[in-house]
C-alpha cells in the first residue's frame, strides 16, 4: 500500500512565493523526501494585448521561464527533473487566464560553477 502511495506522489513539490516584480514568482523545490533539490525563479510572459502592437505583428503564446538560480541536480539529471516538474508547475501555474504553451529552462553558466575555477 505504501508503495502504491508512493508511486502515485509527485517526484517534487515546491513552494511558491511571489516576488517584488510583477509576474515573477520563487520557489523552492523539494524531492519526495523532503530533501532540497532547486531553486527556481518564475517568470510568467504574458504578450501584450492584441490592441497595444502593430496590426502585422505575430501573435505569441504565453510561456513560463524557468530560471534554476541553484540546484543539487547533476547535469545527467536535468532532463528527468524537467519531465517530472513540467506537469507540477502547469498543474499549480495554468489558469483559465494564463495558459502557457510552453515551459522553458534556463541554468547556470558552466564557466560559473567552481569545476571551472583555476586552482589557486
Amino acid at each position: 500500500m505504501a508503495e502504491e502511495q508512493q508511486q502515485n506522489q509527485d517526484l517534487y513539490h515546491m513552494n511558491l512565493m511571489r516576488t517584488l516584480w510583477e509576474n515573477t514568482y520563487r520557489s523552492t523545490v523539494f524531492n519526495y523526501k523532503e530533501e532540497y533539490v532547486a531553486t527556481l525563479r518564475l517568470i510568467f510572459s504574458i504578450p501584450l494585448d492584441r490592441s497595444e502592437v502593430p496590426e502585422n505583428a505575430p501573435e505569441v503564446a504565453p510561456v513560463i521561464i524557468v530560471l534554476v538560480e541553484d540546484t543539487i541536480l547533476s547535469p545527467l539529471e536535468i532532463v528527468d527533473f524537467e519531465q517530472a516538474m513540467s506537469p507540477i508547475l502547469a498543474k499549480r501555474l495554468v489558469s483559465e487566464n494564463f495558459q502557457p504553451d510552453r515551459i522553458m529552462y534556463f541554468y547556470p553558466s558552466p564557466a560559473d560553477g567552481a569545476e571551472t575555477k583555476e586552482e589557486k
